[in-house]
């Protein structure tokens, strides 16, 4: 067996410590690449995030002015009703009520094929 020497133990040790160094080398530049794939990732949802809270408000005030038109009008139908109802006594509702019973005969005499003379 060869005796081994101090000077091919060293060489040995050095080639070891170059190996290491260039795996921590290429560890290191990975590394970076990551956090800059990262970094460009989380700029990308900071703006994101930004762009969907402006929407947001957009969509929010849209929502608001449509439940303030709805109830708007919702109070406008109502108050028509109100005044309907009191312009309108027990004979004349009932009157009211027998001619649109006649309207919806006539109506489903016509879906059904009758003609009406003219």
């Amino acid at each position: 067996m060869k005796d081994i020497t101090r000077e091919d133990f060293l060489s040995a040790e050095i080639s070891n410590f170059e190996e290491m160094l260039k795996k921590s080398i290429q560890l290191k530049e990975q590394v970076d690449q990551t956090v800059e794939s990262l970094a460009a990732s989380y700029s990308n949802v900071i703006g994101s995030k930004a762009i969907f809270e402006e929407i947001k408000k957009e969509n929010i005030e849209e929502l608001r002015v449509f439940r303030q038109a709805v109830t708007r009008e919702t109070a406008e139908i109502t108050q028509a009703i109100k005044q309907l109802k009191s312009n309108l006594d027990a004979k004349s509702l009932s009157e009211l009520r027998e001619y649109v019973a006649l309207c919806e005969r006539l109506k489903t005499l016509q879906d059904a094929g009758f003609k009406f003379p003219v």
